[in-house]
């Protein structure tokens, strides 16, 4: 009787298989699947946790240079400033020089043109490159 038994579990088991192979075949895959993932998790892990760290290293770097450029840009505007102070005050002591010699040498034109007013004009529109309107 048992062999009867046995035979009949067995026509079960084929049928049931014929039937829900699909379902069999899914749990089989599943199984090889997690058992290979497992074994190379901690690997997987290991590198994602290096390209972090080479991340967090290349924006530390980034913000470095940002900070070093910015810093140049600060130190060139604050140069350039004081480069213009610098030639603003040189443009003003040589105006005044200049204004203070364009002064006597018209003060010597009307000493030597004492009662010459033509004269005088005349130096004058020589000296500075302009006519009178006269």
């Amino acid at each position: 009787m048992t062999w009867l038994a046995t035979k009949l579990a067995i026509n079960r088991v084929v049928i049931f298989v014929k039937e829900h192979w699909k379902i069999m075949f899914l749990a089989a895959w599943s199984t090889i699947v997690w058992a290979l993932s497992r074994r190379n998790s901690q690997a997987v892990i290991d590198a994602m946790s290096a390209n972090k760290e080479s991340y967090e290293a290349q924006i530390k770097s980034l913000k470095k240079h940002h900070r070093e450029e910015v810093q140049k840009i600060q130190d060139l505007h604050l140069k350039y400033q004081e480069t213009l102070v610098k030639i603003e005050e040189k443009y003003k002591k040589k105006k005044e020089q200049l204004t203070h010699v364009e002064k006597k040498k018209v003060k010597q034109i009307v000493r030597k043109a004492k009662d010459s007013p033509n004269e005088i004009d005349k130096k004058i529109e020589d000296l500075f490159g302009f006519t009178s309107s006269s």
